[in-house]
């Protein structure tokens, strides 16, 4: 489904989103004292922090003290919404400095564009703060490895948005795979359609309101334009190959989870915009290959991808049989081996409250949470070393436990990035 066409969908009852659960649920969730809430801060209110903003306005788990974004008018109507929402209008800022001073606020949504995924997340430990970020965690593994590293060295928690691993249809199919049922999973295959975004563009004045240098952050500085603001996937400046690493890292997040296996041991990629479109920075369609101990894995991104009628998903194929999953359905073939279609919950929201819920009870407890920031990182690792594949156009060979490519230094350039004074890791 596109995005636009998605949103057109979203439920309106925030509330009722917010609760939709078992009876129980929303009993414990309506008995939290105002001293057991949870106070928190949004940075970045565009189109994924607004769907997270609805689901956490009207979850009586938490206070939304503050919403952030560098385009004032957009925390501004923010503001406004999450008063009509929860009764309560939070403060609104346009530098994220000024949330982290603030020593009320216990934990903060990271939910910009890509590129500023990691140093928030680090400088929102620092600040004694637990952060969720949105997936993809970072855009080097450089990144990424400093991120899990400052989450332990402050005890912090660190949940990633991989809210697939919150939603029972992933958590009935590993079961499946995990009931040796469909034999030994010696392959598994995840796909999608192409990438949308491309890389043309138009600068122009700076729309009032916005604070282009801190948009840009890190990354290096360019004249503003409004295909880099609102296409940011695909630019490599802030992300690493549009869907590859959009929807590639919730479906390889689920791969490595099936396959038991977080760390491969080579790729390569192929791929290209064989009818125009999309740039360089951005490749229409590609194809990439992991080698993991016992188990091969491929990623397709190609025009009409359909598979089991799924235009989205994951195959694992066993000795015994294969598993085909969306956030839909889980289907099992052959139909000898009587294992009946799983249907899933619909799907209320990106912001899936269970995978909230799971965050907040780790704030309380101080334990892990489900998607946390190692498992996160990992899951970005693999993606983003497709990506590496596809500059190089070879075969790397990887080492997980040192992260870095044996014997090619060329391709291990391209696991760090330089940032723009003064931001550094």
């Amino acid at each position: 489904m596109r995005r636009r066409d998605f949103l057109k969908k979203t439920v309106q009852g925030a509330a009722a989103l917010a609760t939709a659960s078992d009876p129980l649920a929303r009993a414990a969730r309506a008995a939290v004292s105002p001293n057991e809430k949870v106070t928190l801060a949004v940075i970045g209110c565009g189109g994924m922090g607004g769907r997270h903003l609805e689901i956490l306005s009207a979850n009586p788990e938490v206070n939304v003290a503050a919403v952030c974004d560098v385009y004032k008018p957009r925390y501004l109507d923010w503001a406004d919404k999450v008063e009509k929402l929860s009764g309560k209008k939070p403060d609104g800022y346009q530098d994220f400095r000024n949330v982290l001073d603030r020593k009320d606020i216990d934990a903060v949504f990271v939910v910009t564009p890509d590129h500023w995924h990691p140093l928030l997340t680090i400088l929102a430990c620092q600040a004694a703060k637990d952060v969720y970020v949105e997936k993809p965690v970072c855009t080097v593994v450089e990144e990424g490895r400093a991120m899990v590293e400052t989450a332990r060295r402050y005890g912090r928690v660190v949940q990633a948005g991989t809210q697939q691993r919150s939603m029972p249809v992933f958590q009935e199919a590993i079961k499946v795979l995990r009931s040796g049922r469909l034999g030994q999973i010696t392959n598994a295959t995840a796909w999608v359609g192409v990438n949308e975004w491309g890389v043309g563009e138009n600068p122009g004045p700076i729309p009032e309101g916005l604070d282009w240098d801190l948009w840009l952050g890190p990354a290096p500085y360019v004249p503003y334009s409004r295909e880099r603001q609102f296409g940011f996937m695909g630019w490599w400046d802030y992300a690493r190959g549009g869907q590859l690493t959009n929807w590639g890292i919730h479906l390889m997040d689920i791969v490595q989870w099936g396959i038991g296996q977080d760390r491969p041991l080579s790729v390569c990629a192929l791929g290209g915009s064989y009818r125009g479109g999309a740039g360089a920075d951005n490749h229409e369609t590609i194809e990439a290959f992991f080698e993991y101990p016992d188990c091969t894995v491929t990623w397709e991104q190609r025009p009409w991808n359909i598979h089991a009628n799924k235009g989205y998903g994951i195959k694992f194929q066993g000795t015994e049989g294969q598993l085909f999953v969306d956030r839909s359905t889980v289907v099992v073939k052959p139909d000898k081996l009587g294992i009946k279609e799983i249907v899933g919950e619909p799907e209320k929201s990106w912001a899936n409250p269970e995978h909230h819920a799971n965050f907040f009870h780790c704030i309380r407890t101080r334990e892990r949470p489900v998607a946390d920031i190692e498992q996160g990182f990992r899951s970005t690792t693999a993606v983003l070393l497709a990506g590496i594949a596809l500059k190089t156009k070879r075969k790397l060979y990887w080492d997980g436990d040192a992260e870095r490519f044996l014997r090619d230094e060329q391709a291990n350039r391209y696991l760090s990035r330089p940032y723009r004074p003064p931001w550094h890791l």
